[in-house]
């Protein structure tokens, strides 16, 4: 018997790819040739042939497409380097990601250290000043266009300098911590170790008498607009000098920021000249300089 004939026997097209597709067909035409349901003897038999050599036929095709000794030595060869590679990454990554993370501490520890010494270093400064404490006028002689300036001190003989941060107003003023503008030339008195001249904090609402002149050319105008009179009368002279003198620096920048929203200054602006105005103190300076007896 040939393969063909084997397989029409079977009802098959072609040979199988696998054991169980021939034992399938094997059973389905058992039970249509079997003696005990009507078939032949004879029936059977070549139907048993046929599954025999279809069996012995997948045998051979299996055999013909089994890969050669030295390409199946290759091949686990290949999967053996893959296996060892995909090892050799793992381990690599893993050396990457421990070196990546001590990266990463060590940055978050720099960034750390460096924060801390933002917040505290400002504490340590006044601490040291307050060792042993002196004050003296200081000048500023530096200021640019970033939120810096520089005072500069004399003490016993000898000049010291040193920068200070201020913050911008508008985009336009750059103010000190008492919330006046910050000009070349303007005297602040400078709180500082005698010791050690260097650790030094500004007490910029402590002013000279040619700073507070300097203020009043700049707070003039506005104070003249609320009160509703020229820049040039009397009045205008008598209410700065008296809110210098009742709130200090403070006072005047709440008049020079009378017209700035919130959001541009926190701390002197349309709200807080609103309140300086409703005070019972500013009222009685405001009834001393404006109110004439007739």
């Amino acid at each position: 018997m040939k393969i063909k004939q084997a397989l029409e026997i079977l009802q098959l097209e072609k040979l199988p790819v696998s054991k169980e597709e021939i034992d399938t067909a094997y059973k389905v035409r058992a039970k249509e040739l079997h003696p005990d349901v009507g078939g032949s003897e004879e029936a059977f038999q070549s139907l048993t042939e046929a599954y025999e050599l279809a069996l012995r036929g997948l045998d051979v095709v299996l055999d013909a497409a089994k890969i050669d000794p030295v390409e199946e030595a290759l091949k686990k060869k290949r999967a053996a380097m893959r296996e060892e590679m995909l090892k050799r990454r793992a381990v690599e990554d893993h050396q990457r990601n421990v070196q990546a993370t001590k990266w990463i501490y060590s940055i978050l520890t720099v960034l750390g250290i460096a924060v801390l010494v933002i917040f505290v270093k400002p504490y340590i400064n006044k601490f040291m000043v307050e060792r042993n404490p002196i004050e003296q006028m200081g000048t500023v002689t530096y200021s640019d266009r970033t939120d810096k300036f520089t005072v500069k001190w004399n003490w016993d003989g000898t000049n010291y300098e040193k920068t200070f941060k201020g913050r911008f107003v508008d985009a336009k003023w750059l103010v000190a911590d008492a919330g006046m503008p910050v000009i070349l030339g303007n005297q602040y008195i400078v709180r500082f170790n005698a010791n050690r001249p260097n650790f030094a904090v500004l007490k910029d609402e402590y002013i000279s008498p040619e700073t507070a002149e300097v203020y009043f050319n700049i707070v003039r105008h506005p104070l003249a607009e609320h009160l509703g009179i020229s820049v040039e009368d009397p009045s205008v002279v008598c209410l700065y000098w008296s809110i210098l003198d009742r709130f200090g620096v403070d006072g005047l920048g709440h008049i020079l920021f009378s017209h700035t929203p919130f959001r541009k200054n926190w701390y002197h602006n349309e709200g807080t000249f609103q309140g300086l105005v409703e005070s019972e103190a500013y009222k009685k300076l405001y009834r001393s300089c404006l109110v004439r007896p007739e």
